[in-house]
């Protein structure tokens, strides 16, 4: 039921590990020159500043003609513009190849399994993702993301390539904890896929992300709500203009400037002509702006994180879909109002601009002349009736396409990783070469797994740390990442719908009042609660650790067998694992059991040891080793103790 391991030698400059550490080292480089460019150029900016700035000053004070230091100064003054210019090119530039290197640096570490470096990586250019906080894996109420490390400093998130948006962590995060019906697992394989074959546009994809400033999720919750708010200029719908505001913003500059432009020409216009004009529209002005002001601080408070995003859609709307199921997605991005996304949120952008331009002194001068604010809320709300009904589209696709980059950096850091086959005709999983995913290539080990029909389930046994836990973790993944449309630790996957559902890390609460064996139950209601099928759900996949450590044997024995009894009558399929070979005693689960074990080994020779060979085997687990444990602490046990060390000797239960 065991196979060894194929690990990918680090060296091969064919392993992914190596293609990252090349590109590190040649974008650091890269990074290094642009850094000393960049250096070379302010301080070449300074310098000019300061000559043109001299000559300026002595220009009457040489024994030259004054024409002479003036021109040196002028052009010393153009120098400098042109290299402040450059110098932001260069910025610019350079932040550019941060983002890359930052890819590079962060694929090495999610090969080798180097959490702190990933973390490090990551705070040093500034992205944060908050699915890789420590809080966001301590949901206890989730069915499973704390026992199988979805999220957290080292979890599987952290295994997937970046997203920088918030739209992009939220898919993730999405469809990490819930499964995806088999038909959109079917349309996302081949669209990760695709993208795992092309390494350069996801990385540059990418970078483009990591490019744009964060935005925040309430600040997007609050720009959806402003997309919802009631027409501004229809007062039946909670409006606070009439719409006749809109044409007599028009007409009134219309007639005003050109009456204001030619009596300053000197023509016959009379003063009053303009005059007037400008005294009614400075008290519109005042009126109207009084009454849009809410509407244009909302529409700006919120939308600031959308800043910049028209250059990551257009990427997007660039990117030639390598496969149809991807273009599809792609193809949600243009059309539906005539211009691209990418379009639409650049005039957006534009709106906005003009909209903060009223924190300017310049803004009281242009507001009553041209009714400016009046201008720009009725641009902003035919942006509104065109456009805001796709923006959420929109944004859904982006955190899609982000979300399948994530999965398709995985299957590119993984190449011997494979897509898991869905098969809605049975239910099940069936494994071979199953390993951990969040363990190295030169550590992890790997089992054939066959969780059988509803009415059986497996039985694993073994000593602590023989690798029991492990494995359900490893069966436990391969459902949640397979279904989410990733490839799966393992050579051969074919599982059926499934809900996954864990019991394995307890923790008792002090503050909340709840023992050890108290939260044990509750967890285990939940998961005999969850195992009720409803109409049309898929079956539910359990792992269960050592049920109700927190009792003594004799009930331990009698409570599990009552909770697996409830699982297989429910139809529910998975494994479980034990210390106590009673359990196939009852002659109810006795058939009903597939039996595997781990195995350790206590060398006693010299410097005792406890080692583990993480095969699993089928049948029970025979072994003891507890009292040969204690002698490798230095807590020997004699036989006055009434202690046998024979197995024959003792209660059926292991270390």
């Amino acid at each position: 039921m065991n196979r060894s391991s194929s690990v990918a030698d680090p060296g091969d400059v064919s392993h992914p590990g190596a293609q990252y550490r090349a590109a590190f080292e040649q974008r650091s480089a890269d990074v290094h020159a642009l850094s000393h460019r960049a250096r070379q150029v302010e301080i070449a900016r300074l310098l000019i500043f300061l000559v043109g700035a001299v000559a300026a000053s002595v220009r009457n004070e040489l024994p030259l003609p004054t024409a002479l230091p003036t021109g040196f100064a002028l052009v010393a003054l153009v120098g400098f513009f042109w290299l402040v210019v450059h110098h932001r090119q260069l910025k610019a530039a350079l932040r550019r190849q941060e983002a890359a290197l930052l890819l590079s640096e962060a694929g090495m570490h999610r090969t080798s399994r180097n959490w702190e470096g990933l973390a490090e990586a990551y705070e040093r250019f500034g992205a944060v993702d908050p699915l890789l906080e420590t809080t966001a894996g301590q949901d206890d109420a989730h069915p499973y993301i704390v026992d199988l490390d979805i999220f957290g400093p080292a979890s599987i998130r952290g295994l997937l390539g970046p997203t920088p948006t918030p739209v992009g962590s939220a898919t993730v995060a999405q469809w990490l904890t819930a499964p995806a019906t088999p038909s959109e697992v079917r349309r996302r394989q081949p669209a990760v896929r695709g993208l795992a074959d092309d390494v350069v546009g996801r990385e540059s994809l990418t970078v483009e992300a990591l490019l744009i400033d964060p935005m925040d999720p309430a600040q997007w919750a609050g720009f959806s709500k402003w997309l919802a708010t009631p027409p501004v200029f229809d007062p039946t719908q909670g409006g606070t203009l009439p719409a006749w505001a809109v044409m007599v913003s028009r007409v009134l500059p219309a007639v005003s400037v050109p009456l204001f432009v030619a009596w300053v020409a000197g023509l016959p216009v009379p003063f009053a002509a303009w005059a007037l004009l400008w005294v009614v529209q400075t008290a519109l002005a005042w009126r109207w702006g009084k009454a849009l002001t809410p509407f244009l601080d909302r529409a700006s408070r919120f939308s600031r994180g959308l800043r910049g995003h028209h250059r990551l859609l257009a990427a997007w709307e660039g990117y030639a879909g390598p496969t149809p199921e991807l273009s599809t997605r792609l193809n949600r991005l243009g059309g539906e109002t005539g211009r691209p996304a990418s379009e639409e949120i650049r005039k957006l952008e534009r709106l906005l601009d003009a909209a903060d331009s009223r924190a300017s002194m310049l803004h009281h001068v242009i507001s009553p002349i041209l009714l400016w604010d009046v201008h720009v809320a009725w641009g902003l709300e035919q942006w509104r009736v065109r456009a805001g009904s796709h923006v959420g589209d929109w944004f859904d696709t982006l955190g899609e396409l982000e979300a399948l980059s994530a999965l398709a950096t995985l299957a590119h850091d993984q190449p011997s990783w494979i897509f898991p086959e869905i098969d809605e005709s049975a239910v099940g999983l069936q494994a071979e070469g199953l390993g951990h995913p969040l363990l190295s290539d030169d550590v992890v080990r790997t089992s054939d797994v066959s969780l059988d029909a509803p009415g059986r389930y497996l039985l694993v046994t073994g000593s602590n740390m023989s690798g029991k836990s492990t494995l359900l973790r490893s069966i436990g993944l391969a459902a949640v990442l397979g279904q989410a449309g990733s490839v799966v630790c393992a050579t051969s996957v074919v599982l059926s719908p499934l809900r996954t559902f864990s019991s394995m890390r307890i923790r008792d609460s002090l503050t909340g009042g709840v023992s050890l064996f108290m939260a044990e139950l509750l967890r285990l209601k939940a998961l005999v609660d969850a195992a009720a099928v409803g109409p049309g759900e898929p079956a539910l996949l359990y792992l269960v650790d050592e049920v109700l450590q927190g009792t003594n044997s004799e009930e331990r024995r009698v409570a599990a067998r009552r909770i697996v009894t409830h699982l297989l009558a429910a139809n529910a399929i998975g494994a479980v694992t034990t210390h106590d070979l009673t359990l196939h005693d009852d002659p109810q689960l006795d058939p009903t059991s597939t039996k595997v074990h781990f195995r350790e080994t206590v060398e006693e020779e010299g410097d005792r040891v406890l080692s583990f060979d993480y095969v699993l085997r089928p049948g029970l687990a025979t072994s003891r080793n507890a009292l040969k444990l204690l002698k490798i602490v230095g807590l020997d046990v004699g036989a006055a103790d009434g202690v046998a060390e024979s197995p024959a000797e003792s209660e059926p239960l292991i270390f």
